[in-house]
């Protein structure tokens, strides 16, 4: 057993390592020189087994020492200074920046497993970062997706050093990143393979041209072959090379297995405050993530100062693009945010101690789509929105938007149920799955195993600013299947516009009641679902109408359940499915909208 006098001596050894030895290192590191920027290339920092992580310092050329902004990528850390002017403009702005390439990628030793290594990981570098000898102790950390995540793995490790964090669109529990309400997001398909280039490379099997060449290639040619391709488990791409895919699918229940990337089980450990941002249109686990680590960190935060110093700002943005254009629409100038400019101003205020006035303002903005402004809160959701419930109701044929399918204020009292099949080996395709952002829905809405729920044209624009909840009841021949929903704004043209992300709205239905206990369907039986994760701002508009609809797939943005019920990931047979929705005074399916009084 480990005394309390042995871990503070092991840990002052620790620090004695990673000061000198990584000291040495830097001396030796190549250095660039700029009138107002000096660069050094390819620093290495120590971990605790003895790997060598590899970074690049951009710092004023001043012999002042000067706070720290370190952003781990596993994308390459050289192309990071391509692509975003960050490195130099903050350190123009007296900040040293480092840029490290996370364990296993590019230039860093050690096998890469995503996020699995960035907690110690994280720490020890934050650790390193404050020792260097520029630095004058203060560590931020900075980044999007990716190199947001790892801003909270380091943060919930405490590293003394580290003060403040600026985490944009990434999770709160990590399983839900990779099991969306216990559906597998296929989209960590195309993730993986943008890594395989890296790691043939570090193998020695070609030349970085040939590889990402040919990785390109492949991937154009043969995506479709490749998401269509079952059982999951034995899916061939990454065999042999990417072997945390196939330990990702042994886990679908949430449960310890996760620990390593459940940043909300450990806000109590937090030290720091967080400046959170996303996007209306972030990827499914993007915009829950930085709400549910706004609202847990405000709630349980380790500290007074971190609990406090809590941030959220959401735009009417795609993941990691916070500009006026999400897919094809543009929400004007005002939408765009200078997101470099608001990281200095953030550290300005935590890291150098200048009074800015960022922490006097309300912790929360949202930008209210359809008015297309900006507007601050105190809290979230907004206590002025109140639940209005739209009720489904049909004759019985709410099939595809030509059917009888109609949302009202009105209880129903005893309406004909709505029958589709759901068929896994012609689920809904969003063959535009790879870009984001609103856009016309009706391509989905003609088909038959989509039921179509909308409204009457509006009398008074309807701000809806919140959670959506869909409370759904549903009963199906198999043992285990998907219910998606969506919601929409239908313009007087006709289109249908979503509001909400297309990784979002998602239930697998045995784990209604619990993502750690899954329990199978009884084939008949009516069960009430609840859908949520679907947070929005947005203005319906006087003429427009509300729309819903339900069906059972949206592929490959979620996998295809194949309604056996059997282990996940192990079927190639797929069944048919006949899913029952139920809108009758007993039953009544309904989609709740948090309504702000305009």
């Amino acid at each position: 057993m480990r005394t309390p006098g042995r871990s503070n001596r092991l840990a002052r050894v620790f620090a004695l390592v990673i000061l000198f030895g990584n000291a040495f290192t830097f001396l030796f590191a190549a250095q660039e020189k700029s009138s107002a920027v000096e660069v050094e290339k390819n620093v290495a920092a120590v971990m605790r087994d003895g790997v060598r992580l590899y970074a690049d310092i951009y710092r004023p050329s001043t012999i002042e020492r000067v706070p720290v902004i370190l952003v781990r990528t596993p994308y390459d850390k050289d192309r990071y200074a391509e692509y975003s002017s960050f490195p130099r403009s903050a350190a123009e702005s007296g900040y040293a920046v480092i840029v490290q390439d996370v364990r296993g990628r590019f230039s860093s030793e050690g096998v890469f497993s995503p996020y699995l290594q960035e907690l110690t990981d994280g720490y020890d570098s934050v650790e390193w970062a404050a020792a260097l000898p520029f630095s004058n102790g203060k560590v931020g950390m900075q980044g999007c997706s990716y190199l947001g995540a790892v801003q909270w793995q380091a943060a919930v490790m405490n590293p003394p050093h580290l003060v403040a964090i600026f985490p944009q669109c990434t999770f709160a529990n990590g399983r839900h990143f990779f099991f969306f309400s216990g559906a597998f997001d296929l989209s960590w398909i195309s993730w993986l393979n943008g890594r395989l280039p890296d790691i043939k490379r570090r193998r020695g099997t070609g030349t970085e041209d040939s590889i990402e060449e040919k990785a390109e290639r492949q991937w154009s040619v043969h995506k479709w072959e490749w998401l269509n391709f079952r059982p999951l488990k034995e899916f061939p791409l990454f065999k042999g090379l990417c072997p945390y895919y196939y330990e990702w699918l042994d886990h679908p229940d949430d449960g310890p297995f996760w620990d390593f990337a459940n940043v909300e089980k450990k806000h109590v450990e937090v030290s720091c405050p967080a400046y959170n941002l996303t996007g209306w249109f972030d990827d499914g686990y993007g915009q829950p993530g930085a709400i549910r680590n706004f609202l847990g960190m405000r709630r349980n935060g380790r500290t007074p100062q971190a609990r406090q110093g809590q941030k959220l700002i959401i735009g009417p943005w795609t993941h990691c693009d916070p500009t006026s254009q999400a897919g094809k629409m543009d929400f004007g100038a005002e939408a765009a945010v200078d997101v470099p400019a608001l990281v200095v101003r953030w550290f300005d205020h935590w890291l150098k101690g200048i009074d800015n006035g960022i922490m006097r303002e309300p912790p929360i903005r949202v930008f209210i789509m359809g008015d297309n402004t900006w507007r601050s809160e105190s809290e979230w959701p907004p206590a002025r929105a109140k639940p209005a419930s739209l009720y489904f109701s049909s004759r019985g044929a709410a099939n595809s938007l030509y059917g009888d399918g109609t949302l009202s204020r009105i209880k129903p009292k005893g309406t004909k149920p709505d029958r589709y099949i759901y068929d896994p080996a012609n689920p809904v395709t969003d063959h535009f799955f790879e870009t984001p952002g609103p856009r016309d829905l009706r391509p989905f809405e003609v088909r038959n195993d989509v039921l179509v729920f909308t409204s009457e044209p509006l009398l008074q624009d309807m701000e809806v600013t919140g959670d959506i909840q869909a409370e759904v009841w549903a009963s199906s021949t198999a043992k285990d299947t998907d219910f998606i929903v969506k919601v929409t704004d239908v313009h007087p043209s006709g289109e249908s516009q979503n509001i909400t992300p297309p990784l979002s709205g998602v239930i697998r239905a045995r784990y209604r009641d619990s993502e750690s206990r899954p329990a199978l369907l009884d084939p008949g039986t009516v069960y009430r679902f609840v859908i949520d994760s679907m947070s929005t701002s947005h203005v319906f508009r006087k003429g427009h109408r509300v729309r819903v609809w339900i069906t059972s797939s949206f592929f490959p943005h979620v996998d295809r359940n194949p309604n056996t019920g059997h282990t996940f990931g192990e079927d190639s047979e797929m069944v048919r499915a006949t899913q029952t929705i139920y809108h009758d005074a007993r039953r009544p399916s309904r989609i709740i909208l948090p309504v702000v009084a305009r």
